[in-house]
């Protein structure tokens, strides 16, 4: 039995995807749990979890391949405004929305990353913030935008309920798709960020000269950011419209593209981990903590100020701050053994 587990169960159990189904099945049993647990905290943890996996597509771009992009608003409002057109004005099955969603933030990401290839740096910044904001008075413009923020699938006269093969499902049971697209998520950039690509894309980060001499493709590495980083987005924009029920893109500007890149720098730009956390700080504790005691409108100064001190004392992001703790609790540790054992 023993040997049995030290073979077999032990390496699966260390295995960091594993740590990912744990999330995932965290947030399922939340679900059963929902009746339960005051209505704002279950918001925060819903909202917390979808806008992680923009968080996790910007850090991509941001982390790996250095490029600072404010755009990120933008996917999360393609991708809960064609989800509801394409479910209710073209009468899809939802799992044909979704993939049309996704599709269309592609074609939106190639456009980015083609702009991407002159520019850098500041001016990328500002030319997708530019971009942001055309894409989303676009879908403000289109005629059926009124009827994507009145009440969403449910109300209004809306011709047909939220459904998937047939069964109609609530709005807490968003729950078991962000629970899946979060397995699915982290896993895959997981594995991007320990693949060629991954490396590849921090070998353009620290010099572009020096990459492209290594024979690495600038126009190839950057199109697969874009399009990675906006295929997230828009799978967090579809799981917001399925669960608030509401196509609007008013809270996807450029604030918003704000708060996704303060959520990244303050949990940390290179760890999966560290951005969760960064997305709750952000979202998660101005809706369970500070909105609830009334305090929402200084949630801006206490970013500011968090962003200040982790980007002085804690580049890494506040997941360094737990690896300082870790090594601090084994130095006391060995101290003590020490202390009663005495030095060997």
């Amino acid at each position: 039995m023993r040997r049995l587990f030290r073979e077999k169960i032990k390496p699966f159990v260390k295995n960091p995807k594993f740590s990912f189904v744990i999330v995932g099945l965290i947030l399922v049993v939340l679900r059963f749990l929902a009746d339960f647990i005051p209505p704002g905290l279950f918001g925060a943890v819903v909202t917390t979890s979808y806008y992680y996996l923009a968080g996790l597509g910007f850090a991509l771009l941001l982390g790996y391949g250095g490029l600072a992009s404010l755009g990120t608003g933008a996917f999360v409002g393609i991708g809960a405004f064609s989800l509801h057109y394409i479910y209710r004005y073209m009468e899809m099955n939802l799992i044909i929305a979704i993939i049309g969603a996704i599709i269309i933030s592609i074609v939106v990401s190639l456009i980015f990353g083609f702009v991407s290839l002159r520019i850098a740096g500041m001016y990328l910044a500002i030319i997708t913030m530019g971009l942001s904001q055309i894409v989303v008075e676009v879908i403000k413009n289109i005629p059926e935008y009124a009827s994507g923020t009145s009440g969403g699938f449910l109300s209004g006269g809306i011709r047909r309920p939220l459904e998937i093969f047939g069964m109609a499902f609530k709005s807490n049971s968003t729950l078991f798709f962000i629970a899946f697209f979060l397995i699915i998520g982290m896993s895959l950039v997981y594995n991007l960020i320990h693949s060629p690509t991954g490396r590849a894309l921090l070998s353009i980060k620290n010099s572009e000269t020096a990459a492209q001499t290594m024979g690495i493709k600038l126009i190839k590495y950057r199109l697969f950011a874009f399009t990675i980083s906006g295929m997230f987005g828009t799978v967090a924009g579809i799981l917001s419209m399925m669960y608030v029920r509401n196509a609007s893109v008013n809270q996807v500007g450029l604030t918003f593209a704000l708060n996704v890149l303060a959520a990244v720098v303050i949990g940390g730009t290179k760890s999966i981990w560290g951005i969760l956390l960064g997305t709750f700080v952000i979202f998660g504790m101005n809706l369970a903590v500070l909105q609830p005691l009334n305090l929402g409108n200084y949630s801006v100064i206490i970013n500011g100020i968090l962003i200040i001190v982790v980007v002085m004392y804690y580049p890494g992001g506040l997941i360094q701050l737990f690896g300082d703790l870790k090594k601090l609790i084994i130095k006391v540790k060995n101290s003590i053994k020490e202390r009663i054992y005495g030095v060997e």
